[in-house]
């Protein structure tokens, strides 16, 4: 009888191999847990990390490698963050209690770039190569970041997407009243330049590909056409055993996240809508539509092709050297607003190069999105006597641009 069984798994593989065609490794079942809830959070699902052997021997850790744990991979600053208590209202309120510790420094000489990132359920960035930010959060309770860095313009963004599972080895989780439930994923990012105008979106002129699928039920399912990998045709029924089910994995290459590295050959990423995320119930994103869903320059989800089955997936863009920086510092140089800190008013002053005619619109608001003075033509001096003390912004559209200052109001 152990000769039996012995030839049996001899020939295991050779069962998997001749139902699967594909690139990938074969796993199947259930993987082993190597690291135990990487991040307790109260009301949050269980962050484990495992390890398991597919038909060809290769060993795979699931759901990704991460480097969550690696000190010298900076976390990102908290948009809101349920588990730490970092509930913000909105990105003014965000960025203000961050003191400039955060920002990466790539190029001395670049400029200061904001990016707003909400991930289900895991990220971690690259810009240019240099690791800028991880997620606070792997798993659940949903939070949002916010990564800041210094960079000459082009640039390029790089990250890794992680669907985080419950059930190591078959991408489920125990939810919906089953047992074996296949959780999605989805990844929406804003960039701002330092005059606050939005530089990169995601959406799909983004690249991505994936690199774990799972659960795979029927091997002959999956199809590959050049460097797509493909399971929109696979079953996503949830079910309440799914021990058998299988696993596809690809090696990522070891430079995904350098400049250099040739991503044309990655499929489009494709975009889902925010009902199909599942968000419009989450505050770490409902409290900043501000700024992921901006009315003329929205941001979309993007992930895959399959945003259920695919649990580790790499997105990059490039953003280009734009001609509109020169205006833009232009404008910062050319507007001033003084004095600062102010008492009863404060001016706002213009040199030559801007036409008092350009400006389109000036307001004012206060860290929870407050508007407390608005008008629609230039106004050299603002009266704000009746305005407690405290920090708020200025927001001056000048033609198509805007430019946000800091006001100190004594």
């Amino acid at each position: 009888m152990k000769q039996i069984a012995y030839l049996f798994l001899l020939c295991l593989p050779i069962y998997v191999n001749a139902q699967y065609t594909g690139t990938a490794a074969v796993t199947q079942g259930l993987a082993t847990k190597t690291l135990s809830n990487l991040y307790p959070c109260a009301n949050g699902r269980v962050t484990d990390v495992g390890a398991i052997v597919a038909s060809n021997s290769s060993i795979w850790t699931v759901p990704a490698i991460v480097n969550f744990t690696n000190n010298s991979f900076p976390f990102a600053s908290n948009l809101y963050n349920s588990c730490t208590g970092n509930l913000y209202a909105n990105d003014i309120a965000a960025l203000v209690a961050l003191n400039g510790s955060d920002i990466i420094n790539i190029d001395s000489s670049g400029e200061v770039i904001t990016a707003f990132v909400f991930a289900d359920n895991y990220f971690e960035m690259y810009i240019n190569g240099v690791a800028v930010g991880k997620d606070n959060v792997p798993f659940t309770q949903f939070n949002s970041n916010i990564v800041r860095f210094r960079v000459k313009r082009p640039f390029t963004i790089a990250m890794l997407l992680v669907d985080w599972e419950e059930l190591l080895g078959v991408g489920c989780e125990n939810s919906n009243g089953f047992q074996y439930h296949m959780g999605d994923g989805g990844m929406v990012a804003v960039f701002k330049d330092s005059l606050n105008n939005i530089i990169a979106k995601t959406g799909n002129d983004w690249r991505a590909q994936t690199f774990y699928t799972a659960p795979i039920i029927d091997l002959t399912c999956p199809t590959e056409n050049g460097s797509q990998r493909i399971s929109t045709n696979c079953s996503t029924q949830d079910a309440n055993n799914g021990t058998n089910y299988y696993g596809l994995h690809w090696n990522r290459p070891t430079t995904w996240m350098d400049a250099s590295f040739n991503d044309s050959v990655f499929p489009i990423a494709t975009t889902y809508s925010n009902t199909t995320v599942g968000i419009n119930n989450k505050p770490a994103y409902t409290n900043f539509t501000n700024i992921f869903d901006d009315p003329s320059n929205d941001a979309q989800f993007i992930w895959s092709s399959n945003i259920i089955l695919d649990n580790e997936v790499i997105v990059r863009y490039k953003v280009s050297l734009s001609t509109g920086i020169l205006e833009m510092n232009h404008i910062n140089k050319g507007i001033h607003i003084y004095p600062n800190p102010a008492k009863n008013d404060f001016q706002i002053a213009l040199d030559n190069s801007i036409n008092s005619n350009e400006i389109k619109n000036i307001s004012i608001f206060n860290l929870y999105g407050d508007i407390i003075f608005e008008t629609n033509k230039y106004a050299e001096r603002i009266s704000l006597n009746d305005v407690a003390s405290g920090v708020y912004f200025v927001k001056i559209t000048v033609g198509n641009d805007q430019l946000i200052k800091k006001l100190i109001i004594q």
